[in-house]
């Protein structure tokens, strides 16, 4: 009995101590919204471009030289750049109509490449590689602006003034799209079960992962 008041005197430290935490927490953080904190500079909130809210992504083209059993490559890819997006904290959403879209997005494979890593004592493949690589261009639908260009400094041009000339047409910059390339892999061991399905499962999944991280803002 004659320890309970320690008992008590520690709890009521501990919980004080606790709030006084909370409260300075609370101080130093702001709630920017759907449940996001911001702490000393730093966000929860996903670095995306919040004027951007959806994109159209239409069925990537395939110009690689494939056979069997590679066809079809560009669905799956393409399949896998939207499960991608929708497991994403990402204010951007699929849209099918492109009419009601902010964002475009346009891909094509390009190469298909197989090869061996590592062989048995017998001659035999036992770690192959699928290499796929792409280019995706991403481009603003409202604007016309390609989102996946390198970003320039604007540039000022001072032009002599001459009163007795008529002043410069006043034309609007057309952008030339720069595809952006993607390559990735796939590793497969076909004595564990593998096979060049599960390696093309892994090659557009991880082409699906930089696809998206291209999405996200600049810091």
């Amino acid at each position: 009995m004659t320890r309970m008041p320690r008992i008590v005197g520690n709890f009521a430290a501990t919980a004080t101590a606790t709030l006084l935490g909370i409260s300075c927490l609370a101080t130093l953080s702001g709630c920017v919204g759907d449940g996001d904190l911001t702490v000393l500079g730093y966000s929860t909130v996903p670095p995306y471009d919040p004027n951007i809210r959806s994109v159209h992504i239409p069925v990537f083209k395939n110009v690689a030289f494939v056979t069997d059993p590679y066809r079809g490559i560009e669905v799956e890819a393409t399949q896998a750049i939207v499960k991608e997006l929708g497991r994403r904290r990402s204010p951007i959403r699929v849209v099918g109509d492109p009419s009601r879209a902010d964002t475009e997005l346009i891909g094509t494979i390009l190469q298909i490449d197989k090869g061996v890593l590592n062989r048995s004592q017998l001659n035999f493949a036992r770690e192959l590689e699928l290499v796929v690589t792409a280019e995706v261009v991403w481009r603003d639908l409202r604007t016309g602006a390609i989102l996946t260009n390198p970003r320039r400094g604007a540039v000022a041009v001072v032009e002599p003034f001459d009163p007795s000339l008529p002043p410069p047409p006043q034309t609007a910059e057309q952008q030339v799209p720069i595809p952006v390339r993607i390559t990735a892999v796939g590793r497969f061991i076909p004595e564990l079960g593998e096979s060049n399905a599960s390696a093309q499962k892994l090659a557009c999944d991880m082409l699906a992962k930089q696809i998206v991280d291209m999405f996200e803002a600049p810091w």
